[in-house]
């Protein structure tokens, strides 16, 4: 099911069904059907172009941000562990000993604020190669590694779910239901919090969102900018729209 994810993600996504719409469009004049190709080419620009503006991160972006409204990590309540979903950070440390940091790694910043409020003793990232990436990181910013508990064996979001239940059932089994804040990019929350739910049912779940990258660039009165096409947002609006395209195949068809 893990391939079947990632083939059918890498598939579906904004710069690849634009670029089936063009080549679609040369068969057509290859075979000498013109005015199909017309179409096809000129639905693909336009759908190229609408995916590569900030309006559309605005639209889409913004919309799924807007779910988890901002909660300051003073405010937020108490649970038994801060749970740090990956993909903010990579390393490699064969080139660089440093963690590098990506547009998500306010979510490594947010968790180690929460356990510095003393939100909870134990914080866990969960993810492939967050051993050498989120747990230097946690401790760069304060928090012990005696507190730190690092399951690395997860590769998509579903598998974190499960791997980290897994992890804190048998930690202590006195408790029945563990309470945990649950870290993520603020886009990411939504199917995040439905994974969670789903197969890790014996988890409490509070969302702690981080990282509103779409809410802070989009921050301004709409203008003609938002309009012009930005090699940048069509990366930014592939991720929102794998978002969406994962939040509903799981609750369609799993």
């Amino acid at each position: 099911m893990y391939l079947l994810n990632k083939i059918v993600g890498g598939c579906l996504n904004p710069l690849v069904i634009g670029l089936s719409g063009m080549i679609a469009a040369c068969i057509c004049v290859w075979v000498g059907r013109r005015r199909i190709a017309a179409w096809f080419g000129a639905a693909a620009i336009c759908w190229l172009w609408l995916w590569s503006t900030p309006m559309m991160y605005r639209w889409i972006g913004v919309s799924l941000e807007s779910e988890w409204p901002v909660v300051k990590a003073e405010d937020a309540p108490k649970a038994d562990a801060i749970v740090l979903l990956g993909g903010g950070i990579g390393a490699n440390t064969n080139v660089y000993p440093y963690a590098e940091m990506w547009n998500g790694a306010d979510r490594v910043w947010h968790a180690a604020r929460l356990y510095r409020a003393g939100k909870a003793p134990l914080v866990i990232p969960t993810g492939s190669g967050e051993r050498e990436s989120a747990l230097p990181l946690l401790c760069d910013f304060g928090v012990p590694e005696s507190a730190i508990i690092v399951e690395d064996k997860a590769r998509n979001t579903e598998e974190n779910a499960k791997f980290v239940e897994r992890m804190l059932e048998s930690r202590d089994t006195q408790v029945a239901r563990k309470r945990v804040l649950l870290v993520t990019s603020a886009w990411h929350m939504r199917r995040s919090v439905l994974m969670y739910r789903k197969y890790a049912p014996n988890l409490e779940i509070i969302p702690a969102a981080a990282d509103y990258e779409a809410t802070v660039n989009t921050g301004h009165p709409f203008c003609f900018r938002d309009l012009w096409p930005d090699a940048n947002y069509i990366f930014c609006n592939s991720y929102i729209f794998k978002e969406y395209l994962g939040y509903w195949g799981y609750r369609l068809l799993r």
